[in-house]
């Protein structure tokens, strides 16, 4: 096969020129055309609608997202502004939409409280105080709420106190993580329970939902335990005159009376 003739490479070469010079001017024309619009006051960010906060104030949100008013909505840094609303306590999920022109919806998703925790509180230059900690399936610290509030959550007292944790922090790989443990065990094998105390001395102890204090010991054999408590609580008569029941020896379980 015969090489090309220099006419005909030549021609070759003129085309690429050609098409190198059309698609410079298309670039230079979008480039161009980008910077226009960026200045468009139709495109100004005007408003920020918020949907799905319960617990956190639409302000904090706000302020966390940084969205600067009058920027080009459809150049803001979404990503980074969806992160640091994801930081902020009670949110676990966050999602920003755009509307044309220049309208902006976020919507939060907050995280389910599934615990109390008794942990020292300590406001600025004072002695630590008791307080109760709203914790999440991670173990993720919510807020810090009065002993009246969410009753209705199982309370975790670990031995020593857990350290003041600021919201929005975790307390995985703590005595805390072994109490929820304990409690995610024990729900599965159908015990009710509202408050789960953690000691180096008598282990788990917790407070079923009729009332009686239960000594378990080590999380080893829970299943006979549980089941040897379902055989133990229909016998006593009067729950409220029993210091607790210990089942930390299932060949020797206690029902100490007052």
């Amino acid at each position: 096969m015969s090489a090309p003739s220099i006419p005909q490479a030549h021609a070759g070469a003129t085309r690429r020129t050609v098409l190198l010079l059309i698609l410079l001017i298309i670039a230079c024309g979008i480039a161009a055309g980008a910077y226009l619009e960026a200045g468009d006051p139709r495109f100004a960010l005007a408003t920020v609608g918020i949907i799905g906060e319960r617990h956190t104030a639409q302000t904090d949100i706000l302020d966390a997202a940084a969205l600067p008013k009058g920027a080009n909505i459809w150049l803001l840094d979404l990503a980074s502004a969806r992160r640091r609303v994801e930081a902020l306590p009670w949110v676990a999920t966050a999602s920003f939409h755009r509307f044309w022109p220049n309208r902006l919806l976020i919507t939060v998703v907050e995280r389910a409280p599934v615990a109390r925790v008794a942990m020292p509180l300590a406001a600025a230059g004072e002695e630590p105080a008791p307080g109760l900690a709203l914790i999440d399936a991670t173990l993720r610290v919510l807020a810090y709420v009065p002993a009246s509030t969410a009753r209705d959550l199982p309370l975790f007292r670990v031995d020593p106190p857990m350290a003041p944790i600021a919201p929005g922090l975790t307390i995985a790989g703590s005595p805390v993580q072994d109490a929820y443990d304990a409690m995610v065990q024990l729900r599965a094998l159908g015990l009710r329970i509202s408050e789960v105390d953690l000691k180096p001395a008598s282990g788990v102890t917790v407070i079923i939902d009729s009332g009686l204090h239960v000594i378990l010991g080590s999380d080893g054999d829970f299943g006979e335990k549980v089941t040897l408590l379902r055989a133990i609580a229909p016998k006593i008569a009067s729950p409220e005159r029993v210091v607790y029941v210990d089942l930390r020896s299932v060949r020797a379980p206690t029902v100490l009376y007052r």
